[in-house]
């Protein structure tokens, strides 16, 4: 696929509640070309909305209770239960989780394990979910598209701006 996922901003604002110490909100915003953002359940999703990005292709993350000591093992296995459980459920006929990995961008963590998930509609979705784990603050990110190097490219792009914020000190 010859496209390059494009990130045309990122800009951290954090909102003053209170004495200085005290910050109500940590509100991040990264804008994609050719992606609708959706906001739902404390995840911010991106949906391809162009030419630009692959029909289908999904993006999101969500801000997680920071655990710095989670190791590959534990996400997998996290990964893997959920997978036994959601097989054979709803119109899921199949999930597998595979490629277990862990490597760093900028000094923050990054674990994530491939699924595959095979649906009754005789579609097959491939996702890549990973953990950021940064110094002070950690985000879950998920690539999901009808294609494995569609994913996998929209993935690449867009965990190194999140690995960016999650290197990030966190408000004190």
């Amino acid at each position: 696929m010859g496209w390059v996922l494009r990130t045309a901003v990122i800009a951290v604002v954090l909102t003053l509640a209170g004495p200085p110490s005290a910050f109500s909100q940590d509100t991040i915003a990264i804008a994609l070309e050719g992606w609708r953002i959706q906001e739902r359940d404390g995840a911010t999703y991106y949906r391809c909305a162009s030419q630009v990005c692959a029909a289908g292709s999904v993006l999101s993350y969500k801000p997680q209770p920071h655990r710095p000591a989670l190791t590959l093992a534990e996400f997998e296995d996290h990964h893997s239960g959920l997978a036994k459980h959601y097989a054979g459920t709803g119109n899921m006929r199949d999930v597998r989780v595979s490629e277990p990995k862990e490597r760093s961008i900028d000094g923050v963590r990054v674990i994530q394990v491939s699924r595959r998930v095979d649906w009754t509609s005789g579609n097959t979705t491939f996702s890549i979910e990973a953990r950021l784990i940064g110094k002070d603050r950690s985000y879950s990110v998920v690539s999901d598209s009808p294609k494995p190097e569609w994913t996998a490219a929209n993935f690449e792009g867009f965990v190194r701006r999140m690995a960016e914020i999650a290197s990030l000190a966190a408000p004190r």
